[in-house]
């Protein structure tokens, strides 16, 4: 039997959240998993905030987390990262992106406040993005590094994103998916080596 995982996804509108969200559940329903998701849109298309909430395993019941219960927390920003950081239990992982701020989303101070959390990987979403050809893809490299931190491989996921990413989209987005898991695997490997 498969505990529950839950996961926050969180960012601002247009930097793609509910489009991660939705091949992340779609690929975790082909794998046989139950999964349950909740979105919050708000003011999205403004450059609001935006998180998901998407749970799975053998049988779930509800899809909301509750504070200090989430698995892993996925920040497509910084600010959207420590905005949702009290979801994230102890143990838990937080993988962030390392985007330029935008200081007017977040009310609180976020210098040091990462230094709290024991579990955290930055990734140079936008730059990979970048490189791979479209700095829109920052969402897949967030999903693979997020892909490569539950163990799942790249296969299924693969098969998932050309079922739901237009086909002029899909070399690009399914490049920076690669790219994101390459990323969190390099991250895991320094951990185990200097026992970080």
């Amino acid at each position: 039997m498969t505990a529950a995982t839950s996961i926050i996804l969180a960012g601002v509108g247009g930097k793609g959240v509910i489009t991660v969200t939705n091949v992340l559940s779609q690929g975790l329903v082909a794998l046989g998993y139950d999964v349950k998701v909740s979105e919050v849109h708000g003011m999205s298309q403004r450059g609001g905030s935006v998180h998901a909430q998407v749970r799975f395993g053998d049988k779930i019941y509800s899809p909301l987390i509750e504070m200090g219960t989430a698995d892993y927390i996925v920040g497509f920003d910084q600010i959207e990262a420590l905005r949702w950081g009290s979801f994230l239990k102890q143990e838990g992982r937080m993988l962030v992106n390392l985007a330029e701020l935008n200081e007017d989303t977040y009310k609180g101070k976020y210098e040091d406040n990462f230094s709290r959390y024991k579990h955290i990987t930055y990734v140079e979403g936008t730059a990979i993005a970048k490189e791979t050809g479209n700095v829109r893809n920052e969402n897949f490299v967030m999903l693979g590094a997020l892909l490569q931190a539950l163990g799942f491989e790249f296969d299924v996921w693969k098969s998932t994103m050309e079922k739901y990413i237009k086909k002029q989209y899909q070399e690009d987005s399914i490049l920076s998916l690669l790219r994101g898991m390459r990323e969190q695997r390099v991250a895991r490997e320094k951990e185990t080596v200097y026992e970080l």
